[in-house]
């Protein structure tokens, strides 16, 4: 009973979220420029008085104009002509892949594959390798012989063109607008963490991560040009850290919505590439703020603001070369490998997915080409919508996979309506069957990211009136479409419960994957307290950035169980996970002042931190794999060793009157941080090895053993 009733909420839920309509736009002139693509090859299309170059142009200026819609990471030119040229070399060999008939399907369940694994490259350019691939079931579908289908792949390829020159077009904006939109969306991140009244309990990494994710992608030439974005990160993460530790409460006179406005203010620097200074009240608000934290954050917003501005001059400022030297360029195609390869293993997060589309475009093409083939119900040798239905409908989880499920059949079935109703009266003339469907391709554009139940209104729409112009059995696609995408959006769910991602069973594992790193992060810290530079920066920056990526995947898989059928099969419940998250995000922090303070020179270094780094190795080892075997591990056992250890070692030795001036202050400090980092630890050790009865006295003990630590280290 349980199981239907979790299955019954799940399906509700899915539906609701099929039925949303949000207000997100694309880029103003990214629409316009795409419109202008479809209106040209409309124009072409009618002085030529050829139906067939102008639906095939328009076919072309279509799909790779809705590429150019997707978030451009490097620019849109770059983006359109690849795009262009994979899409116009696939429709290529689709020609020839079209007298194969039936065995195709081996063929496109390849592709279809790789389009899968493809997404490890980031959403957009996954969603790009399915068009590209929707080009190839084009012609081997649509192709009625080789030399008209060369014909038709002259006309795509031309439409194609036609949008990779309209990226050309002003206005140009300034560089690197991608990289510049990540580096924005960090300062609005950090601006909202500034104005809470309290620090948020949770404080997601993903826009730091995106961010990082865009700068990489630029090439080494290009990067001078942009050091001051890479300094703007950089210095986006000192922000961060000492947002973090900004005291709270009413006793705290802190000016946090002027430091929110000068975030702000960076951010839309750089977002509009034209300066934004903050107000001079704010101004005056943080020049005469007092205190520690004063002396720590003022500085930081003067170096972004200065930053910003340096960025608007498109010249680096002095001292940046260290900056470029922390983010060295990787080649491009090695990068990209290791990300595809990385998904080849079973086990991995998009092994599955790809499996999956691969099986479920194969038998939307098998299943639309029967409706044809055997029973006569639609165009023969034609799988091509059920297929692509299939392919966009899957996800990788199951939220996103059940909403694109039930919405795009009901947007294709009202679309098919709408356009068989409109087209009843007779005496449609050619000009006004291009106008229309050229007004529905704009439509499209418009309403991209609106939802898929309004997009496939218009789309279902365009495609009636693009056929009625062709004058080949309109009829058929006025029924036909919205009848395949159906079948094809109920392949796509079966083929997901089939073949399911659920993250119920998952949690455990990821949560092993980022203590795994945790195991090589925070020793690495740690063994740096003993030597000034004995850790090594660029491994420590690898190790943070895949902490943070292991802390995304964990916190997805968290948010994803809410929206699951099976999510009452999960080991921890909604209260422990939230925990959880709070535990890991404590340990976050802690590394992130370790790494923040470590030791500048030889008077600052504690060569006793070396011996208790090797007890936290050996202690994080051992959680890592009774978490990942499910086991429930024992609290106090890391606090009594480091206890041990401390003393053994003389690191708990703060009044040594033979030690130098200072090393009892550099003792303390290293104590403090390690003892702090031990006690959230041992928070999570706690949370783990408790039940949901024991939580809320987790929670309350949480908080006074930070506040004991704190005592213990200072006396």
């Amino acid at each position: 009973m349980s199981e239907v009733k979790a299955w019954g909420s799940a399906l509700q839920h899915s539906f609701r979220a099929a039925l949303k309509v949000e207000r997100v736009f694309s880029d103003p002139w990214a629409i316009a420029r795409a419109v202008l693509a479809v209106i040209a090859a409309s124009v072409i299309g009618a002085l030529l008085d050829d139906p067939l170059a102008w639906a095939m142009m328009t076919v072309g200026t279509f799909i790779c104009g809705i590429g150019t819609l997707l978030a451009p990471i490097r620019h849109r030119a770059v983006n359109a002509l690849a795009l262009g040229a994979g899409f116009t070399l696939a429709t290529l060999i689709g020609v020839f892949l079209h007298p194969m008939g039936w065995w195709f399907l081996i063929v496109l369940a390849l592709a279809a594959y790789l389009a899968g694994l493809w997404r490890a490259l980031g959403v957009a350019p996954g969603i790009r390798a399915c068009l590209v691939t929707i080009g190839l079931m084009i012609t081997a579908d649509l192709s009625p012989g080789i030399s008209a289908g060369l014909t038709m792949v002259q006309w795509i390829a031309a439409g194609a063109a036609l949008v990779v020159l309209v990226q050309l077009l002003p206005p140009y904006g300034r560089r690197h607008q991608a990289q510049r939109k990540a580096v924005a969306a960090v300062y609005r991140t950090l601006a909202d963490t500034a104005r809470a009244g309290e620090p948020a309990p949770y404080l997601s990494s993903a826009p730091f991560s995106a961010a990082r994710s865009a700068l990489d992608l630029l090439p080494g030439f290009a990067r001078p040009a942009a050091a001051p974005l890479y300094g703007l990160l950089t210095e986006a993460e000192n922000i961060r850290r000492a947002l973090l530790f900004l005291p709270t409460g009413r006793a705290a006179r802190l000016p946090r919505p002027a430091i929110a406005e000068a975030l702000d203010a960076v951010a839309r620097t750089v977002l509009t590439a034209q300066r934004q200074d903050a107000d001079a009240e704010t101004a005056r608000l943080l020049d005469s703020w007092t205190g520690p934290e004063a002396e720590t954050l003022r500085p930081r917003l003067r170096e972004a603001a200065r930053l910003a501005d340096h960025w608007l001059e498109s010249r680096g400022p002095d001292g940046l070369d260290q900056v470029l030297d922390a983010f060295p360029a990787e080649n491009a195609l090695r990068s990209g490998w290791r990300r595809l390869r990385a998904e080849l293993r079973p086990g991995a997060p998009l092994f599955l997915h790809a499996i999956r589309i691969a099986v479920g475009t194969a038998a939307g093409e098998a299943v639309g080409r029967a409706f044809g083939d055997f029973w006569g119900y639609a165009l023969p040798d034609h799988g091509f919508w059920a297929a692509l239905t299939t392919m966009l409908v899957l996800f990788p989880d199951y939220g996103h996979t059940f909403a694109r499920g039930w919405a795009r059949p009901i947007g294709s079935i009202l679309g098919g309506l709408a356009a068989w109703v409109v087209l009843l009266p007779s005496g449609w003339s050619a000009g006004w069957l291009v106008a229309v469907a050229t007004v529905l391709a704009a439509c499209v554009f418009l309403t991209l990211r609106v939802g898929q139940l309004v997009l496939n209104f218009f789309i279902t729409a365009w495609i009636v009136f693009l056929i009625s112009r062709l004058g080949s059995a309109p009829h058929l696609i006025e029924w036909g479409r919205p009848a395949d995408t159906l079948v094809g959006a109920l392949l796509g769910l079966v083929v997901f419960v089939a073949i399911p991602t659920y993250h119920h069973h998952r949690t455990h594992e990821l949560l092993a994957d980022w203590l795994r790193v945790q195991r090589r992060l925070l020793p690495a810290l740690v063994t740096g307290y003993a030597e000034a530079g004995a850790a090594d920066a660029a491994e420590i920056d690898v190790l943070r950035r895949q902490a943070r990526q292991a802390r995304e995947r964990l916190d997805g898989a968290i948010a994803s169980l809410g929206h699951e059928p099976r999510r009452h099969r999960s080991r921890w419940s909604a209260a422990e996970l939230t925990g959880i998250q709070h535990a890991v995000y404590e340990i976050s922090r802690c590394a992130s002042v370790l790494y923040d303070r470590q030791p500048g020179s030889a008077a600052d270094a504690v060569p006793e931190t070396a011996e208790f780094a090797a007890v936290l190795d050996h202690h994080l080892a051992e959680l890592a794999a009774v978490v990942a075997a499910k086991g429930r591990p024992a609290p106090g056992e890391l606090r009594a060793a480091f206890d041990t250890t401390a003393t053994r070692s003389g690191l708990a030795d703060l009044v040594d009157p033979a030690a130098p001036d200072g090393v009892a202050h550099a003792r303390g400090r290293a104590l403090t941080l390690c003892l702090r980092t031990v006690t959230a630890v041992e928070e999570l050790v706690s949370r783990l090895a408790t039940g949901p009865q024991d939580q809320a006295t987790t929670s309350s003990t949480g908080p006074a053993a930070r506040r004991a630590a704190t005592t213990h280290a200072g006396s």
